[in-house]
């Protein structure tokens, strides 16, 4: 054990090396190792690199439930960089432990840390965020009608294929990457439509589905 910290800093040094295949060694064993990598990986949300942070992401997403005290405590700060990287996390982790700190997100002054509320909320799937992001479907900032509308398909509550209908026909806005709002809600509903017809999954293997797509999701 008195070794522990010299093998995570190499590690770590190793994760922000260019050498690839460095770098996956390196991702997977500080995800085996779990909680005691969680203080080093958490520091590298701060990184200027943007490419460093998605990796240091992944692999706390991979460490799981350890790591959420530290997301949780970071989401909670006055750094909106650190809180919109914690919220990336938290959803990726997808801990119904998350959920209310992740509420709060959806409530944040900034619009881009409620944005990333928004897709963090899609990415656990809890059906008990379907009011919140109905509410910021009506935010003052695009960018989180827009997500809110994307995050309401994967809660899979039928409610949800009327409320984007009304918000598809009332919201001319656009996103600040120049995606129309309107056009963004139709698409979501078509998925929400065709996700409640499919016929149901093996629990395992939507479960499995489900772990992947949030491990493997956008930076």
């Amino acid at each position: 054990m008195s070794q522990m910290p010299e093998v995570i800093g190499g590690l770590i040094a190793d994760l922000c090396t260019g050498d690839d295949f460095r770098r996956t060694q390196a991702s997977f064993a500080l995800g085996v190792l779990g909680e005691p990598a969680v203080g080093p990986l958490t520091d590298l949300l701060a990184s200027p690199e943007q490419e460093l942070r998605k990796r240091a992401a992944w692999v706390l997403g991979v460490v799981g439930a350890p790591a959420l005290p530290a997301l949780l405590k970071m989401a909670e700060g006055d750094d909106t960089h650190l809180r919109i990287e914690a919220i990336r996390v938290l959803g990726v982790v997808g801990e119904a432990r998350a959920l209310n700190q992740i509420l709060v997100g959806l409530t944040d002054s900034d619009a881009h840390v409620a944005a990333r509320a928004a897709r963090a909320l899609g990415k656990i799937g809890d059906p008990r965020a379907y009011h919140s992001l109905v509410t910021a479907m009506r935010h003052p900032a695009p960018d989180v009608r827009y997500e809110a509308c994307r995050a309401i398909v994967d809660l899979r509550v039928p409610d949800g294929i009327e409320a984007l209908r009304e918000f598809a026909e009332e919201d001319a806005g656009v996103t600040s990457w120049g995606a129309s709002i309107s056009e963004g809600a139709r698409r979501a509903m078509a998925e929400l439509e065709s996700a409640l017809d499919a016929p149901a999954h093996d629990d395992n293997f939507t479960r499995a589905s489900q772990i992947l797509r949030r491990q493997m999701g956008e930076g």
